[in-house]
């Protein structure tokens, strides 16, 4: 596959930041790893009870207006024109001592930035959209101010490796959002609009606490207005690809529901959502990953980066088929708890496939193109995969125009999307052909199944016995090698973490 030129964008640049050994530390890296997993654990548990929750007080109708507030707050970053991505890639893997002078000109330089964009934003949604649309554009444009300064100080947190304060930020708001709709809820304040209230309330909490924590460095003279251009133009110029190939992933992991919004009903469109959302909730550690993967592959060499890679890549996919035996108890709760959504079950069958390449794609692929300055080849990729994605989704609605068609559209979009992504990467990963081909057949394999355990018994114990019997076996025959070497790196780490 041929790739697409850099226009002269360096293959190898020189590290983003230094390190005492040069080489990948997975002592450190594994326990900031346990140290954001059991935070994103505990976020989960609260993801879980307001993932039930609001389904069950509100209408179908009511569901499917929140989950198209949630679908389009996907897209709101691109208001920030990569000025934060930039700031990512400036700070990552130094230290707080060092970018503390930075953090208040890149505030005032963003909230400058926010007003000017969003206010012409707010009159045209106002004059433009009719209700319920025109309220739903304009809470969308307060998340996007909230967001994106709540974005800018957890880049500055995972940029300098303070995951205990990136997992409180994600704590707090995950607690506070929960609260919030407990307490409206209780109040008899049922409807979309409440539970957007408070999923902004929550990013309010949180905003006003990261300012509070950084707020040493907040203080001093003000900068001039030339210097703080300059430097938003040089973050923005850092940033900007990598912003695009982030909102073509967006893109990416949405087209399917802007695909249903536009070609099903609300209650049609709320059902597939709900599947969704179902299944991303394993992406709760996939972010964990990917947040603590790339300051500390930032300080690498390429030499360590090649074998960190190498050991990621299984370890991804082993927990990805791990997490699948939980659908098994989900039905249950589902059909028991929210029996309007358990037509929602064979959608999420198949979207939990794109969890795995997704996972891949996340935690590996978009790092390795950040840290490589790889940006624009990641973006002109994602565009062909986006492309393609749409094809596919326009397809399966025209012909077959069922949702379980369209989960199996994106599911085969994703697996184009990883196979494209491996290839383009091999000059940095030394990955061979056997490799990549034979990672896919592993991911296709835990799927197939995953799905037999499904449709071969019905009751869902002796489903999850049987698919847990599977991933057992196939573990043992195509990553047995693989496996024993995590372990030993694993047993090895606790060893010096325990001493």
């Amino acid at each position: 596959m041929k790739k697409p030129s850099d226009s002269g964008q360096p293959t190898e640049p020189p590290p983003l930041a230094e390190s005492p050994s040069n080489i990948f530390d997975l002592h450190a890296f594994g326990s900031d790893v346990v140290v954001h997993a059991v935070g994103s654990g505990f976020l989960l548990l609260i993801a879980f009870f307001w993932t039930i929750i609001i389904p069950a007080y509100l209408s179908v109708e009511n569901y499917g207006y929140w989950q198209l507030f949630l679908l389009y707050s996907g897209y709101i970053g691109i208001l920030h024109l990569g000025f934060v991505n930039g700031i990512l890639l400036r700070w990552a893997g130094r230290e707080l001592s060092e970018v503390g002078s930075e953090i208040k000109r890149a505030l005032i330089f963003l909230l400058l930035e926010q007003v000017v964009i969003i206010a012409p934003l707010s009159l045209g949604l106002y004059f433009l959209l009719d209700p319920p649309f025109q309220g739903i554009g304009l809470m969308l444009l307060v998340y996007a101010f909230l967001s994106n300064i709540v974005q800018l100080f957890l880049f500055a947190a995972m940029a300098v490796r303070k995951f205990k304060l990136l997992t409180a930020i994600n704590i707090g708001r995950g607690l506070a959002f929960l609260l919030t709709i407990i307490l409206f809820f209780n109040l008899g304040y049922i409807g979309y609009h409440h539970v957007i209230f408070a999923f902004l309330s929550s990013y309010l909490f949180i905003l006003l606490f990261a300012v509070f924590w950084f707020s040493k460095y907040l203080g001093g003279k003000m900068p001039s207005f030339s210097s703080l251009l300059n430097y938003g133009k040089e973050n923005t110029n850092l940033g900007v690809f990598i912003l695009l190939g982030t909102f073509v992933s967006i893109f990416l992991l949405s087209i399917d529901r802007l695909m249903v919004s536009a070609f099903f009903s609300i209650e049609q469109f709320a059902i597939y959502a709900f599947a969704l959302t179902i299944a991303l909730a394993a992406h709760t550690f996939v972010g964990v990953v990917a947040q603590v993967f790339f300051p500390h592959l930032s300080a690498t060499t390429p030499q360590s980066r090649t074998k960190a890679y190498q050991l990621a890549k299984p370890a991804i996919i082993l927990s990805w088929a791990a997490i699948l035996a939980v659908y098994f108890p989900a039905t249950k709760i589902v059909e028991f708890y929210l029996p309007h959504y358990v037509v929602s079950l064979p959608v999420l069958q198949i979207l939990l496939g794109t969890i795995g390449f997704g996972s891949v794609i996340h935690i590996l692929h978009t790092n390795y193109y950040a840290v490589y300055r790889k940006q624009r080849q990641y973006f002109l990729w994602g565009i062909t995969a986006l492309i393609l994605s749409a094809l596919l989704n326009l397809l399966a609605i025209k012909v077959w125009g069922t949702l379980e068609s369209v989960a199996i559209a994106t599911l085969i979009s994703f697996v184009i999307w990883y196979v494209i992504n491996e290839m383009s990467l091999k000059s940095v990963t030394s990955e061979s052909n056997k490799g990549l081909w034979k990672s896919l057949a592993i991911v296709i394999s835990y799927l197939g199944g995953f799905w037999l355990a499904s449709f071969l018994v019905d009751w869902f114990v002796t489903q999850a016995l049987v698919y847990i019997s599977f991933f057992l076996l196939a573990t043992w025959l195509l990553l047995g090698s693989e496996t024993r070497q995590l372990v030993t790196l694993v047993g090895g780490w606790w060893r010096n973490r325990r001493g």
